[in-house]
């Protein structure tokens, strides 16, 4: 479990790797049709740009949950709670981002000269790697509950 406590918060960056390079290109092919304004209000924006925001947001919770993870792993801190969040909400959210910004670049997003449809396929596996979803949902409900794993299975 010690090699896990250390090699989730690096998958964790892996998946905010592909997500932020996903919003970054994004961005660049909608630059004619948005205008990106981090200073208006995002209720007075269009529906691409709150979502763009809202990616955003995601992406930088995720990025902080990484960090510490990964800091107490370098300070030898137990982080077998902290790796596990991270992994977790790293593994979903960039999936969630890097589909939705294929989504977003519509047609283009699906072709294969498009980075975008690969950064989406390899979101995929870094979800999955170094345990599932429900694998990572069990190993933090035993944290936070204190409870070993032949208590709760």
């Amino acid at each position: 479990m010690e090699t896990f406590d250390n090699t989730r918060p690096l998958v964790a960056c892996f998946a905010l790797g592909c997500s932020r390079a996903s919003l970054d290109r994004i961005k660049e092919l909608l630059a004619e049709q948005t205008s990106l304004d981090y200073d208006r209000p995002v209720d007075n924006c269009s529906a691409i740009e709150a979502e763009i925001y809202r990616m955003e947001a995601e992406w930088e919770a995720t990025y902080w949950l990484a960090i510490k993870a990964a800091w107490m792993a370098d300070n030898r801190q137990s982080n077998s709670l902290e790796a596990s969040i991270s992994k977790a909400k790293a593994g979903r959210v960039g999936n969630y981002i890097t589909l939705r910004c294929v989504e977003l670049a519509g047609s283009l997003g699906y072709t294969e000269d498009e980075l975008l449809e690969k950064w989406a396929r390899d979101s995929k596996i870094l979800d999955i790697f170094e345990g599932t979803q429900q694998i990572q949902q069990l190993i933090i409900a035993r944290r936070l509950l204190g409870l070993s794993s032949s208590q709760l299975k």
